[in-house]
């Protein structure tokens, strides 16, 4: 992207972009919230599972969050750069706003709502200056939105099913809960501050000290502790921690650098606030290869120019760049096709599951070894082959190293008991309550 040009025009056709985007993404939003039965016909959607909150595309409330707060930032800069002050465009953005304001609350994440007021302050700071009835207007345009969100989420119940079921959600369970994690995160990396304690080993070691350390008990599986600084310290030790503070150093003196320069560079370089909110709380980039696209673009537009000249210098030779950008293209569409061909099997309940796995499923390596593990012993329950068992118990140990599953564990412990392994199963049921206290109903 350094390799580009970005004139002022590019610069907004780029904002124009994110935000309509946004802005589509809270309509699909409204109809998960509002038309349950709709939404579950044409985005799978569970209202009762996820209590109302939509997430849009992304299968998860904070992915949704942030995409829209960083939509509501890109709008705002472009309504604050508008040459007519009270135009057609004007009222659109505006009200474009309102609409994103409104579904997040909606939404009701904490990570979305502080990384969208953190940019839009940070804006009104730089870019707000001789802007005040425009910013002004747009302000309590989107406090309207965001009032009447709320209020439907506390007061307001939709009908599912024929029952009538509120919105709101508790934070004070969720609260408790992180500020254990935290904690407990903060004593691991003590125990290992310089290593870390390996990559691909957090949800794993995590769950084995509270085993060794009874007191605390979570409704799911911990596999992330909310900060991203503590995650790479915990699995790369001091030199993941040093590289996670260099790229932040980096952005910093872009910031600088723009101060000194082009406060409208600087106003582009703050867009990126709600993803790191996000970041700093969970692991958006891992779930969800369009908000890492989003960061990459978005840092771009934050960039000061550099003259004609120096950039010619600058350039890596063109051949690798292609080269490069057909690789992105070639791993993108094997990935969606992956992802297509997965989710397919997965709703034939993975009859017919291709053995061995093609090669494109490596693009989804994690999710493909789950569906070929459930699926032998899918398998199984057609055929009555003891070697699926057997291959099954091999890979859901495997499995097991790095994951939590309680269906996973249930299968194990169902397996060893159908073989007579009576001790073992009662050894496995034992560690089964601990990991997962609130399956023990089931």
């Amino acid at each position: 992207l350094l390799r580009l040009p970005f004139t002022p025009r590019h610069r907004r056709a780029a904002l124009l972009a994110v935000f309509v985007l946004a802005v589509g993404q809270a309509g699909t939003g409204l109809l998960q919230a509002f038309c349950p039965h709709l939404a579950a016909r044409l985005y799978e959607f569970d209202w009762l599972r996820n209590q109302g909150r939509p997430y849009g595309i992304f299968q998860q409330v904070n992915l949704l969050a942030s995409f829209l707060a960083t939509g509501a930032g890109c709008g705002f800069l472009l309504l604050l750069t508008e040459r007519r002050a009270r135009g057609i465009t004007t009222v659109l953005i505006t009200a474009g706003l309102g609409v994103l304001a409104f579904v997040l609350a909606l939404n009701q994440s904490r990570a979305g709502a502080v990384g969208a007021v953190a940019v839009i302050a940070a804006l009104c700071a730089v870019a707000g200056r001789g802007k005040a009835p425009r910013a002004g207007a747009a302000l309590a345009v989107m406090a309207l939105g965001a009032g009447a969100g709320w209020y439907i989420t506390q007061h307001v119940t939709v009908l599912v099913n024929g029952e009538p079921f509120l919105m709101a959600r508790d934070y004070a369970g969720s609260t408790q809960e992180r500020r254990h994690i935290l904690h407990i995160t903060w004593q691991m990396i003590m125990l290992h501050p310089w290593a870390g304690w390996g990559y691909g080993t957090f949800e794993y070691a995590f769950s084995r000290w509270l085993l060794a350390h009874p007191g605390y008990t979570f409704r799911v599986p911990v596999t992330h502790p909310h900060n991203e600084l503590l995650y790479a310290w915990f699995q790369g030790g001091i030199t993941a921690l040093a590289g996670m503070l260099v790229l932040f150093a980096g952005w910093v003196r872009m910031l600088i650098r723009a101060l000194k320069t082009r406060r409208a560079t600087l106003a582009y370089a703050l867009l990126i606030v709600p993803l790191l909110a996000h970041l700093n709380l969970e692991y958006p980039f891992y779930q969800s290869f369009i908000h890492f696209g989003l960061f990459l673009l978005l840092l771009r537009l934050g960039v000061t120019e550099a003259p004609p000249a120096a950039r010619q210098a600058a350039r890596a030779p063109r051949l690798a760049a292609v080269l490069c950008g057909a690789a992105l293209i070639v791993f993108s569409g094997a990935g969606l096709y992956a992802n297509l061909q997965l989710t397919a099997l997965e709703r034939s309940q993975l009859a017919g599951f291709p053995s061995p796995a093609p090669w494109y499923f490596a693009t989804q390596s994690e999710r493909a070894q789950f569906d070929e593990m459930v699926a032998l012993l899918m398998d199984y329950n057609r055929t009555r082959n003891a070697a699926n068992l057997d291959e099954f118990m091999a890979r859901a140990q495997a499995w097991s190293l790095r994951h939590n599953d309680a269906n996973v564990w249930r299968s194990m412990m169902m397996i060893e008991q159908f073989r007579g392994n009576q001790a073992r199963a009662a050894e496995m049921a034992q560690t089964y309550k601990k990991l997962f206290p609130l399956q023990n109903n089931k």
